[in-house]
């Protein structure tokens, strides 16, 4: 029958009439059934046995145990089967934790109505405990989560300083490179600016100076347009003759231009070539500066 699916009944009973007709209820309801006669003997089979409920006879009991009930009654319903002699007996025993009893000779009717009351109950603790379980594991996982959720906030934090301290050295790093710029624009335009004042702008040294400011503007605008990361690699000079070499210029029109030799010129050449890791002497310098700085600014 359906409100005893899967439900199992064990039976502690010396009476064999007793049992015989208990025997017969019980499977007519579609119960499993057990049935042991020596108390012993389902002492030791309880744990094996997986009954719902149990059905003790109290005369088989020579003495009432407390722990014994309370033992019997994990996690399964106990019914005492009693007569007259024996009801003080099962009184205490519901007290120390079994389900009800049931006094013989008893009425079929009564023992399926209690049966299915030891189910019912039985059920809704089970499913107690698993609503319980359920939300202890609930609560446990939510602790993890906010202990997750902290640890990332506190990544967060730490990205977030990281990232404005990274900010600010950027700034001061543009802000010393525009200075230096700065700087560097006047010393190197100043001086002819001030020698321009004193010629004659239709002589020849008048263009001369005009074409060397030129030069040395353009020469500027070359060095900026190679990427910061050659900074760090390059010295001073050498960015000079990779920004000139990516201009065209050959060795005589560097070492002119910058009035140094031209094997201080081919040794400048050289380091920049080992700094940048351009190891196949077939490779040319000006191409390979070219296109970083495409891709940079194609980037």
């Amino acid at each position: 029958m359906e409100p005893f699916k899967d439900m199992r009944v064990s039976v502690l009973e010396a009476d064999r009439s007793v049992c015989k007709s208990l025997t017969e209820a019980i499977k007519s309801w579609g119960l499993c059934l057990e049935r042991f006669t020596r108390p012993q003997a389902i002492f030791e089979n309880i744990t094996h046995s997986k009954c719902d409920v149990l059905l003790f006879d109290m005369s088989l009991c020579d003495e009432y145990c407390p722990e014994l009930i309370q033992r019997l009654s994990d996690d399964r319903k106990i019914i005492m089967m009693t007569g007259c002699a024996e009801k003080h007996l099962a009184f205490r025993a519901i007290k120390s934790g079994a389900f009800d009893l049931i006094e013989k000779p008893f009425d079929t009717e009564v023992l399926y109505h209690l049966l299915l009351r030891a189910f019912t109950s039985l059920k809704n603790e089970r499913m107690l405990k698993r609503t319980t379980a359920d939300l202890e594991k609930s609560r446990l996982d939510l602790i993890d989560q906010q202990q997750r959720l902290e640890i990332l906030n506190t990544e967060l934090l730490h990205t977030r300083r990281a990232l404005s301290v990274l900010a600010e050295n950027f700034e001061r790093e543009r802000e010393r490179s525009e200075k230096q710029f700065a700087l560097k624009l006047r010393n190197l335009m100043a001086p002819s600016l001030m020698t321009l004042k004193n010629y004659d702008q239709d002589s020849n040294e008048y263009r001369s100076l005009i074409d060397i400011l030129i030069k040395q503007i353009e020469g500027l605008a070359s060095e900026s347009a190679l990427d910061s990361g050659l900074a760090a690699l390059l010295s001073n000079k050498e960015m000079k003759v990779a920004s000139l070499t990516k201009d065209g210029m050959v060795t005589k029109e560097i070492a002119s231009y910058l009035s140094i030799s031209e094997q201080t010129v081919r040794t400048h050449r050289k380091n920049i070539r080992r700094k940048l890791k351009i190891k196949n002497p077939q490779h040319s310098l000006k191409s390979f500066l070219v296109s970083r700085v495409e891709r940079r600014q194609a980037g």
